[in-house]
This record gives structure tokens, sequence and C-alpha cells, in this order.
């Protein structure tokens, strides 16, 4: 079993670097292995390809309610600047509450992705 995860593990890496299915399936007959022990090799590759595809894209929860807040944070201030005069934006307002409005949405997203992993 030693073997086989070194050469997952050895498999794995080349084909992160660009190397066919194809070719993995010929050098490890080149070694004189079985072909059940092949296809189990090659559907572990698979299966980790495929997971570090699906998790590499995208942002973590914790990260995206961040961002929200202090989004949030940034469209109050200017909300507050606003309101008080100490800041005039004329005829652009929503530049004062679209990061507000769009923090509470990552903050939502975050915390629906949340209820989704568990």
């Amino acid at each position: 079993m030693s073997q086989t995860k070194e050469l997952v593990d050895y498999y794995l890496e080349k084909k992160k670097s660009g190397m066919d299915f194809s070719e993995i399936k010929k050098e490890l007959k080149a070694k004189n292995i079985d072909e059940a022990q092949i296809k189990n090799i090659v559907a572990e590759i698979d299966a980790r390809v495929l997971e570090n595809v699906q998790t590499s894209g995208k942002m973590k929860p914790k990260d995206l309610r961040m961002i929200g807040y202090v989004l949030m944070l940034i469209g109050g201030g200017l909300t507050f600047a606003v309101y008080f005069k100490l800041l005039v934006l004329g005829k652009f307002l929503f530049a004062a509450y679209g990061p507000v409005i769009i923090g509470y949405i990552l903050v939502v997203m975050a915390r629906r992705q949340q209820n989704k992993l568990k």
C-alpha cells in the first residue's frame, strides 16, 4: 500500500505538470504493475485532481464574511461623511450606499455557503 500511495503522489505531481493519463498508464505498465492496481492508481489521481479543481477557485466563507464586513464599514463611513456634509458626492450618492449593500450581500452569501457545508 505504501508503494501505491507513493506512486499516486508521484504521478499526481506529473499530472499537475501536464502529463496525460494515457502516458501515466503506459509508464505504470512498463513497471509491470497489474491492470487492477493501475485502475486504482489512475482513479485516485483523478479524484485528487477533481478535488483540487473544486476547492481552488472558491473563497472560504470566513474570507467572504470579512470582506463583506470591511465593505460595510467603508460604506458606513462614507454615509456618515455624506450625512454630516464632510464629503460632498453630489449626484453620486450611490457611492456611499453601494459598499454597504454589496458588503451585506457578501455576508449573506458567506452564511449560506457555511450552512451548505454543514
